[in-house]
Formats: structure tokens, C-alpha cells, sequence
């Protein structure tokens, strides 16, 4: 994730010559379904189709990924295939619906076989569709192409290992993202609280609340909690926090148990919503509690809200945002996590934030997952930052 001094979000992309082997098509094929686990099915078709499906939609959630896969990836990959003599037909199923009801299709989808044959999912679900049977290694579905590609050389190790589990690679990924505090700047100078906020401990953030709840019909902080948040509660909320508490939720071959560090996050969570009322409980047990909590901090009623990139970027954006906020470039800033104290975050940091976003995988059903050959001469078949 790169800040740009305009808070401007920039992730890592793939070049558009062979922008579908981002997407997995390089190394998939098409046409759901199928009970062969034979790698080399479908190698040698000079026609196929391929679905594809992310939880993004054209006007919608996630729309500028949505109209970036089939206004680019999609026709430049079918021009790619051309070239090599290859008719492809590519279907974009774009979705835009809560990540738990995207997460419930794409379990279905898989368990009974079915689905789209590229998809993306949340990076934090690899290990649990891994254990479930719902994907295979890479190099289980399309054989030895999956670490011969020349893609990964360009993608750093520590966001490939976003992709895996238990040492096996289960697909690629195309971004990642980060996880900072927003901040209303105009609320913040009401509060009389400085337009440039950084916190140095969980405290400053405290204080920073207790100024803001001051301020008549606005909520102070949202920190995500409860179930109804899905996987916005772990990445949003308690697993940075936990960071910042120095520990890790898995190391050293262990999970992290009631230990100080549990104690702590779920201390700052009680004095959020029970002892000192600096946040909303029933938002953290609403249904649509995530997207209202948006509506809110774009409406000028949320002081400050942890998320990710995304938050930013997709949803408060002016043109094409989910919750669309006018004045965000104005009046929204950010600052970094703090730990519970200077130097008591995990490795001995001062801020911590948490990395993820979204996995793009192959369906193990897939009819044709070596529908792949070598780029045609003069373009690329690896991943480039554009």
C-alpha cells in the first residue's frame, strides 16, 4: 500500500498484456464443473469459455474493479489468446453483495462443484476453504505451470504468502491493502482536536473519543466487534489491535490463548462499548451495521473509524463510492495505529496495521486448467506494478 500526500491509495497491479494471468486464467481454464483432477485436461482446446466472479459490480460495490476486469483485462486477454490462434469467451459474474453472503455463495459454489472457474476470495479464508476441500493447491489443479510462472518473481514473499497455507500456494495476489484510523478533520477541529492526529497509544485514541462525544449526535469511534461484521471484525478490529498489544493470533506453532495481550484488546473494546459509551453497540449487531457504519462516517456522524484501504478508495470515493462523501479529500484524514504503548506492538513496534485483501483462485472443477500457453512474442507474461 502506498500514501500518497493527497491520501491517495495505490495498489499493486498486474500489466495488461497478459492481465488475465493475474486473474488466474494463464494458469485456468473454464467451464465449471468436471470431477477430473487431471492437470493436463483441456491443455490443448483452441476454444473455451471461462467465467470469472469477484464481489464487485459496475455502479456498485467495488465498481472500479468491476469495470477495470471487463473493460480491460478481459478484452486484452481475449486479444492475447487470439494471437496464439485461441478463441476465448469471457463472462464476468460480478457480484456486489456483504462479504459473509459472497463468502456463503463461493462455499456453496465449490462445495457442490459448481461456481465460476476464477474467483477471488478474502485472503483470511484461504486456510478454511483449504481445510473444507473447496480449493487444491495450485500446483494440485494445473500442475507444474503454477511455480514455473515467471509472475511470482515480481510479487513480493511476503504478500504470496497472503495466498498460502500450510506452505502450499492456493492462488495469486493481485493487491494488497492496509488498515488505518480515519479521522473526520471537520468534527476533529469542533472537538478542538488537531486537523493533523496522530496517536501515539491506545490512549491518545481514548482521549481523542471522549472530545468527540462531546459533540452532540456523533458517535466517537467505530471499531468493528460482534459476528454480523464477518471478517471486518478481525481485520479491522481485533486482530491489529492484538498486534498492537505485542502478540500475534498465531506464532511460534501456537494459537494465541487468554494471554495479556487477549486481555487487553478485549479491555479496550469493553471501555469502548460498556464502561465509557465512546461507541455505537448496536451497530456492531446489525445486519447491515458495517455498511450503515460507512453511511454514518460519511454523514459527518463518526469521528473516527478504523478500516482498510478500501474504505477509502471504494467506498467514501466521490464518483463511484458506496457511501460517496464529497469533501473526502478535504475532510478525511488518517493516522497509523498505535500500540497500546510506544514499542509494545509485535516486534517491538510503535504502530502496527494488518495486510490482506482479496486472493484470486482457481475452482478445482474447472474444465480446462492448463488452457494455457507461453504469451505470443513481444508481450509479457509476467506481473508488473502499473
Amino acid at each position: 500500500m502506498v500514501f500518497s500526500h493527497h491520501m491517495v491509495f495505490s495498489r499493486r497491479r498486474i500489466g495488461a498484456a497478459a492481465a488475465l494471468v493475474m486473474a488466474g486464467a494463464a494458469l485456468a481454464g473454464c467451464g465449471g464443473g468436471g470431477s477430473s483432477t487431471d492437470p493436463d485436461r483441456g491443455r490443448n482446446a483452441k476454444s473455451f469459455s471461462l467465467t470469472i466472479t469477484r464481489n464487485a459490480i459496475e455502479g456498485g460495490k467495488n465498481s472500479e474493479e468491476a469495470e477495470w476486469i471487463t473493460r480491460t483485462v478481459i478484452p486484452r486477454f481475449v486479444a492475447a489468446q487470439k494471437a496464439k490462434g485461441v478463441t476465448a469467451k469471457v463472462t464476468f459474474r460480478g457480484q456486489g453483495v456483504d462479504d459473509e453472503a459472497y463468502k456463503t455463495k463461493l462455499a456453496l459454489d465449490l462445495k457442490s462443484r459448481s461456481g465460476a472457474d476464477v474467483m477471488d476470495i478474502d485472503g483470511i479464508w484461504v486456510g478454511e476453504f483449504a481445510q473444507a476441500g473447496y480449493l487444491k493447491p495450485l500446483q494440485d489443479v494445473v500442475g507444474a505451470p503454477a511455480d514455473a510462472w515467471d509472475g511470482w518473481t515480481t510479487i513480493p514473499a511476503s504478500v504470496q504468502r497472503l495466498a498460502s497455507f500450510e506452505g502450499k500456494r492456493y492462488g495469486i495476489p493481485p493487491a494488497t491493502d492496509g488498515r488505518v484510523l480515519f479521522y473526520n478533520k471537520r468534527l476533529f477541529e469542533r472537538a478542538g482536536l488537531p486537523a493533523a492526529w496522530q496517536p501515539s497509544n491506545w490512549q491518545d485514541v481514548l482521549s481523542a473519543a471522549r472530545e468527540l462525544k462531546r459533540l452532540p449526535g456523533v458517535t466517537p469511534v467505530q471499531l468493528n466487534a460482534g459476528t454480523a461484521m464477518g471478517e471486518a471484525t478481525t481485520m479491522q478490529g481485533v486482530l491489529p489491535m492484538l498486534a498492537g498489544a505485542g502478540a500475534e493470533v498465531y506464532a511460534d506453532g501456537k494459537w494465541t490463548g487468554g494471554g495479556a495481550a487477549v486481555k487487553q484488546v478485549l479491555g479496550l473494546y469493553a471501555q469502548i462499548y460498556e464502561r465509557e459509551g465512546l461507541g455505537d453497540p448496536k451497530l456492531q449487531q446489525e445486519a447491515k451495521g458495517r455498511d450503515k457504519s460507512f453511511e454514518e462516517f460519511a454523514d459527518g456522524r463518526i469521528g473516527i473509524l478504523a478500516e482498510g484501504d478500501y474504505f477509502w478508495r471504494d467506498v467514501l470515493n466521490p464518483r463511484s463510492g458506496v457511501a460517496k462523501m464529497k469533501t473526502r479529500d478535504q475532510d478525511v484524514g488518517y493516522a497509523l495505529i498505535p500500540a497500546v504503548a510506544p514499542g509494545k506492538g509485535v516486534r517491538g513496534q510503535s504502530f502496527v496495521s494488518m495486510s490482506g485483501g482479496a486472493i484470486t483462485v482457481l475452482n478445482p472443477g474447472t474444465k480446462y486448467p492448463r488452457a494455457w500457453r507461453r504469451p505470443p512474442p513481444g508481450r509479457s507474461g509476467s506481473a508488473a506494478p502499473t
